[in-house]
């Protein structure tokens, strides 16, 4: 019998936004010149100046295995961060520096999962929340949240092998922010049932209106509530793998085990870049969030005026979810084959995204312009 690789792997289908951004840069390679609005990558040039000092750190030698939890200073600037943004004190013993938010997420999923277990996972959502869930032994078990994080369904879906629910907010792909009633519903949800919250707030940073509850922020929020957390999207660092991971108090020790056996650490000379991004913080996110803010209004502006097109200014990121009448799969194909345009087919992100697309608004300006040129001329229709 020939050997095999295990069901965990082989079963998981590819990460459909990793596979489009591959899909453009294959079409890019052959000439073709594809607008894409279909990543997740905010195309932010890094600031010069963290670069800077991730040269400095490396000639000055800060190129060796260093603490698995991440350096101390950045830790302590991350739980500041996170005081100021949420009211949230943490200790930074609390806190992991993980290579991105991807594996903070997973970290914290390896922490609470075990075989057999279900968690509970928003749809429209993130390609990657069910396939961590099971990688780690557990069963994603989707919620059709669309438009609101509803409680009933919650209580519907909820079982005794029920461990974690996974919340993100803002919300990838529709750029919704759950309000502060939903967020403290899930809060007593999650303490009724005495069960873990995962909590991806890896765009809060990208907030154009509203508060932004989170709860960590909440009485009986903090002591069950994982926090997801990155520096890509907020400071154009995607290729620079540096995350964060803040949990209840004490349970890091135990945690760290993972990532001593398995990346070790994030490269020191990465978290000074880090210490260096959070220092620019109130020069830089502004711009970033403004340049994202117009490029929404000025894509809502446009898309409106398409007949079959339905969308509205989201609460924060840079993504639009319009909802299209038409099959969407179908319909982001034909973009991206007759108009060099890339965008992502909601249903990717969920059976409640059917009928919508993800347009990623990370493109220059005139990239966008144009694209919403070709949108109007080619319109829905075969």
């Amino acid at each position: 019998m020939p050997l095999s690789l295990v069901d965990r792997v082989t079963s998981l289908k590819p990460s459909a936004t990793v596979e489009m951004t591959e899909r453009v840069r294959a079409a890019r390679a052959s000439g073709r010149r594809i607008l894409a609005l279909s990543s997740g990558d905010p195309s932010i040039d890094t600031d010069p100046r963290i670069i800077d000092a991730a040269e400095r750190a490396m000639r000055g030698g800060a190129t060796h295995y260093g603490p698995a939890a991440g350096l101390p200073a950045l830790r302590e600037a991350i739980a500041l961060r996170e005081q100021a943004r949420s009211g949230t004190a943490y200790d930074p013993n609390d806190i992991i520096v993980t290579p991105g938010g991807k594996f903070a997420l997973l970290t914290a999923l390896m922490a609470l999962v075990e075989a057999g277990d279900e968690v509970l996972v928003p749809e429209p959502g993130w390609v990657s929340y069910g396939p961590c869930v099971r990688l780690c032994g557990g069963t994603p078990v989707p919620l059709a949240l669309l438009d609101r994080l509803d409680l009933e369904m919650l209580e519907r879906a909820v079982t005794p092998r029920t461990k974690a629910v996974i919340i993100n907010s803002p919300v990838n792909p529709t750029g919704r922010v759950l309000s502060t009633e939903e967020i403290s519903g899930l809060v007593e949800f999650a303490v009724r049932h005495d069960i873990w919250i995962v909590f991806d707030q890896v765009y809060c940073d990208l907030l154009h209106s509203g508060r932004f509850p989170s709860p960590q922020a909440l009485p009986g929020g903090r002591e069950r509530t994982f926090v997801v957390d990155s520096f890509s999207k907020t400071f154009g660092m995607t290729g620079w793998r540096l995350g964060a991971l803040m949990m209840p108090a004490g349970l890091s020790k135990a945690v760290l085990k993972f990532m001593q056996h398995s990346v070790y650490c994030v490269p020191d000379f990465i978290q000074l870049a880090g210490i260096q991004a959070l220092s620019l913080y109130d020069e830089v996110v502004p711009q970033y969030r403004e340049t994202f803010r117009r490029r929404l209004e000025t894509a809502v502006a446009g898309l409106s005026k398409i007949d079959g097109i339905t969308t509205s200014m989201p609460s924060a990121t840079f993504y639009l979810f319009p909802a299209i009448a038409g099959d969407d799969v179908a319909v982001a194909k034909r973009w991206l084959d007759e108009i060099d345009v890339s965008s992502l087919p909601g249903s990717f992100f969920g059976a409640p995204g059917k009928g919508h697309l993800r347009l990623s608004l990370t493109c220059p300006d005139a990239d966008l312009e144009e694209a919403l040129e070709r949108i109007a001329r080619a319109g829905l229709a075969a």
